[in-house]
């Protein structure tokens, strides 16, 4: 069975104080890092089934990485996988970073598609996150990526921000749909406890956003984009037809992948693993050959309840074949009781396999449908 190949680099000029994925302002670390990754690599590369078909380079801010950096570890991982095999190469950028020597940079070395970090088409919201760019630099990278011929570009865009209203929004929004990507990220903003805007807003400098705004917001999100074509997908990810992502969509479907850096996850098709998010554990243990990865050692019920929600994000829902294949009977037995009456009081619906899928229209209250099937 084909993977996924994930490269964590946790590197960052400054926090976002929403983030809360591991990362860190110590670009000092890069090459030692570097060194540390292809080291693991090359311990587990055999953990997963072969080939890899798609390599996704995410973070952090991936594009703080020089072109030389950035040329080290990709030759490295190519020196050690079937490269020939990769369908989709994708690297994580700050609009700010995007150059046209960064572009033709990342398209040597087999970038074929860059996520890009945009957030908002307004310079105050941009501002009230701490963002780099403001939204002429958004625009502009995404025409120099276009430019250089890498057609495959995704943008985040993120509601509920502060100071956003839904008209500010809407503007966002539409001017991105009017570029007509072929994919692009919609997330609700969500206050992670340890993250700065958790603080802000325990201390009151920050108000979170009503959930009646949110849910217009979320309104016009799913009627703008369907208008204009594209395929809501997965609860926050949206595409024009045939260009899902293929990397993300492996997470949702059990499909095995590995992940290379500190607090990466792997799954190698029955066992998940993950790194503790250390980076200085981490360069020094793999930098003598010792890895960190730690077994998760999950129950059945638990690794069951990880595909019913993951599966429940997406579009296609839940697969009971592969659920049958994957978990034990008296638990698949217990999730289709759960389902059942879930499609009885309208909380799922049945899809083409013979599963179960959440109503376009009650996916943004997908959590609390998700709780009630969850099995013991």
């Amino acid at each position: 069975m084909p993977a996924g190949l994930y490269v964590h680099l946790p590197f960052c000029k400054s926090k976002c104080p929403y983030c809360d994925f591991y990362s860190a302002p110590r670009l000092a670390l890069i090459d030692d890092y570097i060194s540390a990754i292809l080291s693991e690599l090359s311990i587990r590369i055999t953990e997963v089934p072969q080939p890899f078909v798609t390599l996704y380079i995410g973070g952090g801010t991936p594009s703080v990485l020089s072109l030389s950096q950035l040329s080290r570890l990709v030759e490295g991982i190519v020196a050690k996988i079937d490269f020939s095999a990769i369908e989709e190469f994708t690297i994580e950028a700050n609009p700010d970073d995007v150059t046209p020597e960064w572009a033709s940079g990342v398209k040597s070395l087999g970038v074929n598609r860059v996520s890009i970090g945009v957030q908002s088409l307004i310079d105050e919201e941009l501002q009230a996150i701490n963002r780099r760019h403001d939204a002429a630099k958004a625009l502009d990278a995404i025409n120099i990526l276009r430019n250089t011929g890498i057609s495959e570009i995704s943008a985040d865009l993120i509601y509920g921000l502060p100071l956003q209203t839904v008209d500010s929004w809407r503007y966002s929004l539409k001017t991105l749909l009017s570029l007509h990507l072929p994919h692009f990220s919609a997330y609700c903003l969500s206050y992670e406890q340890g993250t700065r805007l958790y603080a802000m807003r325990s201390t009151g400098k920050i108000t979170e956003t009503e959930e009646d705004t949110i849910a217009e917001m979320n309104r016009i999100l799913v009627t703008e984009a369907t208008s204009e074509g594209y395929q809501h997908y997965e609860i926050s990810n949206f595409c024009l037809p045939c260009h899902q992502s293929r990397h993300n969509s492996a997470y949702w479907n059990l499909s095995p992948y590995l992940g290379l850096g500190p607090s990466a996850h792997s799954f190698d098709g029955s066992v998940r693993r993950y790194n503790p998010a250390n980076l200085n554990d981490y360069i020094t243990s793999l930098n003598r050959g010792v890895l960190t990865t730690v077994i998760d050692d999950e129950t059945p019920s638990q690794r069951i309840n990880d595909y019913i929600i993951t599966a429940l994000r997406t579009s296609a829902g839940i697969d009971i074949n592969l659920m049958r294949h994957h978990f034990p009977a008296p638990l698949v037995n217990e999730f289709l009781s759960k389902a059942h009456l879930a499609v009885a009081n309208g909380s799922l619906i049945p899809n083409p396999s013979g599963g179960f899928s959440i109503p376009p229209e009650r996916l943004l209250v997908a959590d609390s449908i998700m709780v009630n099937l969850l099995v013991d």
